[in-house]
């Protein structure tokens, strides 16, 4: 009797959940579904697992780092990775550490796929090939270096890739949190004309903008001198704001303030990043959310710009309904005023005295009362009936 497979699958996802239960289903597996974390990674050393699946949410060097843990706490285990990121750099960041990768969207005929050349290959594969596998040396500053460059590249891309304004400063502070381990982060925006720094979106914000003077605060003494700070003691700052963390009962333990720039060097905003989860903030993570903040900056302004130019246009297309309403309005009353005119004539032209002058002559040659009672009224008739007609006419056309 064959041995069960078992599967340690590490994901987040809700919408993943149902295949990997019909994988099992299908495999006869048993699959144990955990969150990512050190701590699940101890699950590693409680049992052995056939295969290890892990999903990669969002283009973070914490995603990548959790890849070299799993690899260094299961040897020989094949790991298989299902993301919309790294598949491009996949070779130059995993390297030999996984066994497949799975490019999103998911779905069950690639999850089975995958899954059945990974089994069948650790099968075939002898133990020796395995080991020389995981003894290949690599070079640590040059596999740090890569793997940041990789998740900049995987950042730019799922930047440029939202066309919703909130939505994509909402993605990029996430991002900018989360890549630098992070408790908060927000990300200011530069208003020339008005001479602030606002923002709307950013990790511990409840209000809906924020608007400060951009000559003001560590956001605005980065912004005026175009170079970033790490700050480890903000109390003895004197351009700290100490009086948002009395309010808000938040203690701001250090900060990263990084200075973003447009495609011409001018500075368009500002990243800040507060309480560094473990450590302080290094001038690595200063290089790194700089380099971050040169894309990011060329897409929000280009971002902008098309919402001003949607803006422009809907102030057009309000003009131009207007204008329309306007010139339906004049046309018309114009109408109106020429048909008034049209009936007011036709009435003087039915009342023309050389009608009644026919109507005389006519009488003069009947001689019972009764017929000239009698043409009196069909004169009448007629000449009602036709201005009616005249009337019904003309309305028709307003």
């Amino acid at each position: 009797m064959s041995e069960q497979l078992s599967i340690l699958i590490f994901s987040e996802s809700r919408e993943s959940a149902g295949m990997y239960q019909t994988l099992a289903s299908v495999f006869q597996a048993q699959i144990l579904i955990k969150e990512k974390s050190k701590n699940n990674l101890a699950l590693l050393m409680e049992r052995a697992y056939n295969l290890v699946i892990n999903e990669i949410q969002n283009p973070v060097l914490n995603e990548i780092e959790f890849v070299d843990l799993l690899s260094d706490s299961a040897p020989g285990v094949p790991i298989l990775l299902v993301s919309s990121f790294f598949y491009d750099t996949k070779d130059i960041v995993f390297g030999r550490k996984i066994a497949g990768f799975i490019l999103k969207p998911l779905t069950f005929d690639k999850l089975q796929s995958e899954v059945n050349g990974i089994l069948h290959k650790k099968n075939e594969e002898p133990v020796e090939e395995i080991i020389e596998k995981q003894e290949v040396p690599q070079v640590d500053s040059v596999v740090s270096q890569n793997k940041r460059l990789s998740v900049l590249f995987e950042i730019s891309k799922s930047i440029n890739c939202i066309k919703d304004f909130d939505e994509m400063l909402h993605h990029i502070v996430e991002i900018a949190a989360n890549s630098l381990d992070a408790e908060r982060a927000t990300l200011f925006i530069l208003d020339k004309q008005k001479k602030e720094l606002w923002s709307k979106s950013g990790i511990g914000i409840h209000q809906k903008e924020i608007r400060i003077p951009s000559d003001t605060g560590i956001a605005g003494e980065v912004a005026l001198t175009n170079a970033y700070q790490i700050i480890d003691d903000p109390y003895a700052h004197p351009k700290f704001n100490r009086k948002i963390d009395q309010v808000t009962g938040y203690k701001t333990r250090n900060i990263l303030c990084v200075p973003m720039s447009n495609i011409d060097g001018e500075v368009i905003g500002v990243f800040q990043i507060l309480n560094k989860k473990e450590g302080s903030f290094t001038t690595d993570d200063a290089q790194f959310l700089s380099a971050m903040a040169v894309s990011t900056g060329i897409a929000i302004e280009n971002s902008l710009l098309r919402e001003e130019l949607k803006n422009q246009l809907g102030k057009m297309k309000t003009s131009y309904d207007e204008l329309y309403i306007a010139q339906n309005q004049i046309v018309k009353e114009t109408k109106m005023v020429n048909t008034l005119e049209l009936i007011n004539k036709i009435k003087e032209l039915l009342l023309d005295p050389r009608h009644f002058n026919d109507l005389i002559n006519e009488l003069k040659n009947v001689k019972n009362f009764q017929q000239v009672v009698e043409k009196i009224n069909e004169f009448k008739r007629k000449n009602l009936l036709k201005l009616e007609t005249a009337e019904k006419e003309i309305k028709k056309s307003i």
